[in-house]
């Protein structure tokens, strides 16, 4: 019996088109796996960065709202709209950032974290008239002096609300500003941090510049509340970043003693405390070659400006302090001749314009003077007669050619250091 033949399949050709079709198809499908993929490993390393053991570093946004326990009455941390506010003057929110001591304002919503100054850094104006935050002096000053500080990578732009406050009961936020990386407090800062009457933003009653203002006044903290001034008054300035919701903790619990670290520091910079032959000093300004650096103790000795001139290059204080004091320092040889205002030398005074750590100490010459008087750092900035004894606080130019032998480089564990080759 015959076999029957099989039929002979019929090969079935896609239309062109519909070829075309499915390959983008299939090449859009891998694309999107290696952009996304990519993406996923990129926020995961981010979100879940290692050492270089390998271990992993803990988020610190996470590592704070993990760890709090949320108040509801009383001093700590408040969760309000799922941003995460520390109230009352004793909480631990401490942190180490450019080796200066912060305090955590507040977690925002989307974990960035905006952080402000322990102390003041100077007293100054707010500026000549009433304007927008923005253009005034003050904001001018914060943007050329303070912030070229920090490292860029670590901040996130900062939210300024712009909306004029004339009354305390009509506080609105509905304008906004988030042009800059750095700003100093604000009324609804200084307010949430209020348990009791109480903040840890304010020590002592100072007088803080806000960054809201009125029709005639800018707004200012008195003791333990709020109230507006003729912008020309010089009042302390804290200055205010944002770090990026990725910062990451690498040390630290919180406390005063255990601050907070995001990044081991390594090197000196303006803000670094250095400790040189037990004299403890702060960077305040730095150049190519030179640090200057301002002391943390005034002189055991008060003594006057000069006999009858209120110009520093021509003073008796100059003379004794390059003449004499300089020559007394077992470490003069780490010494450099440096630009100070109007003058060059190893060791000056501080200027009105030159940024001033450890706000404890008052009552000091400054090199500025204004007719026959002399401008005193106190706790505002005052004229003084030359002749007057007051307190002396030193600046010097340095080297950079330092060996750091132990240390942190922050105001508990200052870096130690000795001329290198010495």
């Amino acid at each position: 019996m015959a076999r029957k033949r099989r039929k002979k399949r019929k090969k079935i050709f896609l239309p062109k088109v519909q070829r075309l079709f499915c390959i983008i198809s299939i090449l859009f499908i891998l694309g999107c796996c290696v952009y996304y993929g990519n993406r996923l490993i990129k926020y995961y390393k981010i979100y879940n960065p290692k050492n270089e053991s390998g271990e992993l570093i803990a988020n610190l946004p996470s590592t704070i709202i993990s760890n709090a326990v949320v108040k509801e009455t009383g001093e700590g941390i408040y969760n309000i709209n799922g941003n995460y506010i520390y109230k009352g003057e004793n909480v631990d929110n401490y942190i180490i950032v450019s080796n200066m001591l912060f305090r955590i304002l507040r977690i925002n919503s989307d974990k960035t974290i905006d952080i402000v100054l322990d102390e003041y850094i100077n007293r100054i104006k707010w500026n000549d008239t009433i304007t927008d935050y923005e253009k005034t002096s003050l904001a001018k000053y914060l943007e050329e002096k303070v912030l070229p500080i920090f490292d860029e990578d670590i901040l996130n732009p900062t939210t300024i609300c712009t909306d004029p406050v004339y009354e305390l009961s009509e506080i609105n936020c509905e304008k906004t500003n988030t042009d800059s990386y750095i700003r100093i407090l604000g009324l609804n800062d200084y307010i949430n941090s209020l348990d009791n009457n109480k903040s840890y933003l304010n020590k002592n009653g100072e007088y803080l510049w806000l960054y809201n203002h009125g029709k005639n006044n800018a707004w200012n903290t008195t003791a333990n509340s709020v109230s507006n001034s003729t912008p020309t008054n010089q009042y302390g300035i804290k200055p205010v970043i944002t770090l990026k919701n990725s910062t990451t903790v690498y040390a630290g619990t919180g406390t005063k003693l255990d601050p907070y670290r995001i990044k081991k520091s390594d090197d000196i910079h303006v803000g670094t405390y250095l400790d040189i032959n037990n004299d403890i000093y702060t960077v305040y300004e730095e150049g190519k070659d030179y640090y200057k650096i301002q002391s943390n103790k005034l002189l055991s000795k008060q003594m006057k400006f000069d006999d009858s001139s209120s110009d520093y290059t021509k003073s008796s204080l100059k003379k004794y302090l390059e003449d004499t004091y300089v020559e007394s320092l077992s470490y003069k040889n780490l010494l450099k001749e440096v630009d100070f205002s109007k003058y060059q030398s190893k060791i000056g005074l501080l200027t009105l314009d030159d940024l001033k750590f450890n706000s404890s100490l008052k009552g000091y010459f400054l090199s500025d003077s204004k007719d026959s008087l002399a401008y005193l750092y106190n706790g505002s900035v005052v004229g003084s007669e030359v002749k007057t004894k007051r307190n002396i606080r030193i600046a010097l130019g340095i080297s950079k050619d330092l060996t750091i032998l132990s240390g942190n480089g922050s105001k508990y564990a200052p870096f130690i250091v000795e001329v290198k080759d010495a």
